[in-house]
Parts: C-alpha cells; structure tokens; sequence
C-alpha cells in the first residue's frame, strides 16, 4: 500500500471540504444581506373597483393579495354608466371591514341637486378623494368644474375617466383640462381611460377611427406638456387603454417614464376575480402591468415611485 498516496488523497478530500464549507457559509452571508431580490416590492393599486364580473369585498381582498396590492383605492362608480355599478355606501363598508386594505372614495352623479352635499357627508365618513368620475359630460359642464372645485378645497384627488366620443365621459380633455389645472392647484387630478393614453402621442385618432391607437407614438403629445407643466396632475397606468399605450411603442415609453418620475401611479382596474385572470380570459391587468413596469424600469427606486410613493402624494398633496 502506498502510504503516502493515501494520505494525499485523504488531505486533498479533506481540504476540499473546508473549502466547500468556506464557500457556502459565504453564499449565505451573501444571501441573507443580498435581498433586493427576493425583498417584495411595496405596492399600492390606485384604481380598482368592488362588483367587477359579481366580485365580492372578500373577492377583492384575495386579488389584492394574489397581485401583492398592500393598499388600493376602491373607486364607486354609482351611476353606472360604465357597466359597472358600486355605490360609495358599498365602499365605506368594505372600508370599515378592511380599514388596512381599502383606501375609500366616493362619487355621485354631478347631475343631482345634492351631488356637493353628499360629497361633504362622504368626506366626514372617511372618503380620501373623488372618482370614478364618469358621467356621460363633456369635461367643460360647470358641474364638472364644481366637483373639481370641491376637491380643490378638500385637498383630495380626483380620478377622472376620459373618453371622447358621442357617447363618451368628460369629453373634451384637449380643449379644457389645463385650464381646470391653471385654476386649482391643490386638487390632484389622476388621469385615466382611452382618450386619456391616446393623448400620448402628438397624433391622436378621431374616437370614430379608435380609442386605441396603436403604432409608433409620436413625440409632442398632450400628455407630456401637461405633466411637464403641472405637478397637480398624474398619469393613471390602469386598464386595457394604460397597458396599450404603454405598450405600443416601448423605447418611447422608457423615455416617458423618465421624464415623469413623480407622477405616473401603478393602478390595474382589473375585473378578474383571483388576481390570475378568473372570469377575464386569463388575463390580469395587475399582473400584466407590473410585469411591463418592472421590464421598462430596472431602477428599483424609481419602481417604488410608481408602484408606491407617487400614489401617496397623490392621495395626500404635497407639503
């Protein structure tokens, strides 16, 4: 027997075993204070509603949860215009239910008589802002103007679904938002729906032709000067119109939210019922958006702008 063979064998395998022991208590030093990737990103969905597709409170709660919403804003939606009905009553409740998961707003139609007094009575219950506001009304209607106004006074936002069109909501934005941001500088007006995202771009389509424009945006649209110029406004991601036009021309969309890192919010307005595409065609928009986000903007920090801090100023105002 070849002694000294041995023994080499022997210290080698022993020696490669303190050094596989050395690399993997370093992995785990390394593990444990590497987490910026296994550490959840804070999230907050500003635009989502209770009775999509016959979805309970409970229902909204586990799509919270599904999608990693710590918060959201419930929007009622009270006319029921939109093909969806929830009253701000239905809102409160589900707010005192869940009062660490539910951010409540109010809305109520611009056309009673009593729309600014029940808005008062909504803000002593513990409403935090107004939407969604969508009425079959062109955007310039004083009693649009006066629930702007309203707002302005309570330091709330409002979210505002935009549609042109002969059957569209708040109809008019290119002619007579701006002057509602020069005149109101507390409110915060969160911005959202088709011809809202179709204003990306510089070449907008007529309603009739599309609501969603696809295609190459073209750089000067509306959108951009409005938020360049007012800090009083914010960019809504939500829904079907947020992700098509923040998907149609991607190396422009970087720029955008480049240029706007205080005042895009993360929202899905998403119907499905289990945070995985339930009752939507296995489509989540929360899922789908988040995934777009974190694709486009690798910068963790400014990701918690958008998923997380810009909604908070949104909600709150700034100093």
């Amino acid at each position: 027997m070849n002694h000294s063979r041995d023994w080499s064998r022997r210290s080698f395998l022993q020696w490669s075993g303190t050094i596989a022991a050395m690399h993997m208590a370093s992995y785990h030093v390394l593990a444990q204070n590497d987490t910026s990737q296994a550490r959840p990103e804070p999230l907050i969905d500003c635009h989502q509603h209770i009775n999509h597709f016959e979805r309970s409170i409970d229902d909204t709660i586990r799509h919270m949860d599904a999608t990693g919403a710590e918060k959201a804003f419930i929007l009622p939606l009270e006319t029921g215009e939109g093909g969806v009905t929830l009253r701000s009553e239905t809102v409160l409740h589900a707010f005192h239910n869940y009062r660490d998961r539910i951010i409540p707003f109010c809305q109520t139609d611009v056309r009673k008589d009593d729309c600014l007094q029940r808005i008062h009575a909504y803000h002593t219950l513990g409403c935090r802002g107004i939407g969604e506001q969508k009425e079959h009304l062109p955007l310039s209607d004083p009693r649009v103007e006066a629930v702007i106004a309203v707002c302005n006074d309570l330091n709330w936002p409002i979210t505002m679904h935009f549609e042109d069109g002969p059957n569209g909501f708040n109809m008019g934005l290119a002619e007579s938002l701006e002057n509602y941001l020069r005149k109101y500088k507390q409110v915060r007006i969160i911005g959202h729906a088709q011809t809202w995202w179709a204003n990306i771009s510089s070449e907008v389509p007529l309603p009739s032709q599309s609501l969603y424009p696809t295609g190459p945006v073209k750089a000067g649209g509306l959108l951009d000067r409005l938020l360049s110029e007012y800090p009083n406004l914010y960019a809504d991601l939500s829904a079907g119109s947020g992700y098509n036009a923040l998907t149609r021309d991607e190396e422009f969309t970087v720029k955008f939210f480049e240029r706007h890192p205080r005042q895009l919010i993360f929202g899905s307005d998403c119907p499905c019922r289990d945070g995985h595409g339930q009752n939507f065609d296995g489509v989540c928009y929360s899922q789908q958006l988040q995934t777009l986000v974190k694709r486009l903007v690798p910068d963790r920090d400014r990701r918690h702008r958008i998923f997380y801090q810009n909604a908070i100023d949104a909600l709150n105002g700034h100093a």
